[in-house]
């Protein structure tokens, strides 16, 4: 695992720099430390800094036994510092719980700022109210 108390600092910035491939739920992903390790009090930050052990797969690739399609967005976000998610995007709800599980505080405030911005119906919520009918044709709401 990665040293960073380690007192060479160009051999420090080398290592954030290097490859690393996580198995994420079968999904296979290469980033870099620096990337992994940009929000230091979330979880990733913790995995990659030594403080939480990890795993491994077969293959030797760091393994974490969560969502992988989705994590396509947290890792992306971590990359970029931005949210992007497509139109009409359907996992939200999962999105927010892998960004909780995961302690990515400034992600999930972008998640909830998302969920302001986007109408009801797109984002896979209840679309309307339900009209009750009597007989004698009154409407209940």
């Amino acid at each position: 695992m990665l040293d960073l108390n380690s007192s060479d600092d160009s051999s420090k910035r080398n290592s954030l720099k290097d490859p690393v491939s996580l198995n994420v739920g079968g999904e296979i992903y290469t980033t870099t430390l620096d990337t992994l390790t940009r929000c230091r009090d979330s979880m990733l930050g913790a995995m990659f800094t030594g403080q939480i052990p990890t795993l491994r797969d077969n293959c030797g690739n760091i393994f974490i036994d969560r969502d992988g399609k989705v994590f396509r967005y947290i890792l992306n976000y971590l990359r970029s510092g931005s949210l992007d998610l497509p139109d009409c995007f359907s996992e939200l709800t999962l999105l927010r719980r892998e960004a909780d599980f995961f302690q990515i505080r400034p992600l999930l405030e972008e998640i909830h700022r998302y969920e302001t911005s986007v109408p009801l119906g797109l984002r896979g919520g209840p679309l309307g109210a339900i009209l009750i009918v009597k007989v004698d044709s009154k409407v209940c709401v």
